[in-house]
């Protein structure tokens, strides 16, 4: 896997703030109606880009956050791994969002309505507005020529991606499948989640990218990587009225446990994604136990949306003792979901 985080840029760092439980939170910018923000070191990602991609800054600024997030996230993946034994149709990218490219839609859009004539806009701005353009980004600049597909699924996002890369396995479309998401922080996405907040609690807003190397275990041996991790199963479920969430998302996660064959007694961890209150950790304690250890990345990097489920798998491959890991996702617009995971060993990537 590759994590690029306000913890810094690698799974090392991510792994090491999420063991200590340190908060990566900071200052958001002015203008932000949030106090707290957690960001990525753009000087950091900046350096990354140029020497490894040879990126220049006129460059990095046309591609935009979200796309330098990913691309970045997919650089540290390729420097462990090169990828070289599977040829360009073989490699498929499967990059999940939310909210991501919205600021530049916003910004040329703007353009469209406030010009004196609707088409005089900043021609330049409008591929990086689509919501594939970090997908195509990572495709063009690491020779991906298989699969290339853009989710958004809310906060279900993370493990929606993961759900079509083993459906892309199984359809025999790949060997080989990156698969992850990204979520950008900008003021636009700022504004937008304060104004949907309807009375909730504000929470810090996060931002960065996870990326995981997806693989058969024939295809791992063969050249010679040791999984992290084994899908045993992914659930997902709707329930559109705030009342009905709880119930839906225990069924959810009793079938996911079912499917996966795991006694709830056997779980070690539960990954929370953290967006609804307690309804996540009530139902957790109810299909687990109340003795069950739960996690929510998203009160030490911040709401990460559409890239929170990809982070909540980069947390319990992080967990030196989680060997079964649970993870749910609930989205405000009643979209849910759950994911039974087999921890084989952990991230020994060095950045």
């Amino acid at each position: 896997m590759s994590v690029v985080s306000p913890y810094g840029l690698g799974a090392r760092a991510f792994g090491e703030g999420i063991r200590s439980g340190r908060r990566a939170l900071t200052a958001a910018d002015e203008g932000s109606p949030y106090s707290e923000a957690g960001t990525v070191d753009t000087s950091a990602l900046h350096e990354l880009l140029a020497e490894d991609c040879e990126l220049t800054n006129r460059s990095q600024r046309f591609m935009g956050r979200p796309a330098g997030l990913a691309v970045g996230a997919l650089t540290l993946l390729v420097r462990e791994h090169s990828l070289a034994e599977f040829g360009p149709a073989e490699r498929a990218l499967v990059l999940g969002g939310d909210l991501t490219t919205i600021d530049r839609a916003m910004d040329l859009m703007g353009d469209s309505l406030t010009e004196k004539l609707p088409y005089q806009v900043d021609a330049k701005q409008l591929p990086s507005t689509a919501m594939n353009f970090p997908a195509t980004q990572c495709a063009v600049l690491f020779g991906f020529q298989g699969p290339n597909s853009t989710i958004t699924a809310g906060r279900v996002t993370g493990l929606s991606v993961l759900n079509y890369a083993r459906r892309l396995h199984r359809a025999g479309r790949g060997p080989m499948a990156v698969a992850g998401a990204v979520e950008d922080l900008n003021p636009r996405r700022s504004w937008l989640a304060w104004h949907g907040l309807a009375g909730a609690q504000p929470r810090p807003l996060g931002e960065g990218c996870c990326l995981f190397l997806t693989e058969t275990p024939e295809s791992a041996a063969a050249h010679g990587r040791t999984p992290l991790a084994r899908v045993l199963s992914l659930e997902f479920a709707a329930a559109l009225a705030p009342a009905d969430r709880p119930a839906a998302l225990e069924a959810c996660l009793r079938r996911a446990l079912r499917k996966a064959e795991v006694d709830p007694s056997s779980v070690d961890l539960a990954v929370l994604s953290g967006a609804d209150g307690g309804t996540e950790r009530t139902a957790v304690s109810t299909v687990l136990g109340p003795a069950v250890r739960a996690l929510c990345p998203t009160e030490l990097i911040g709401d990460t949306a559409g890239a929170s489920g990809a982070f909540g798998v980069a947390a319990a491959l992080s967990d030196p003792s989680a060997e079964v890991a649970v993870l749910t996702a609930l989205d405000p617009d009643g979209q849910l979901g759950c994911a039974v995971l087999r921890v084989l060993s952990h991230p020994t990537e060095g950045a």
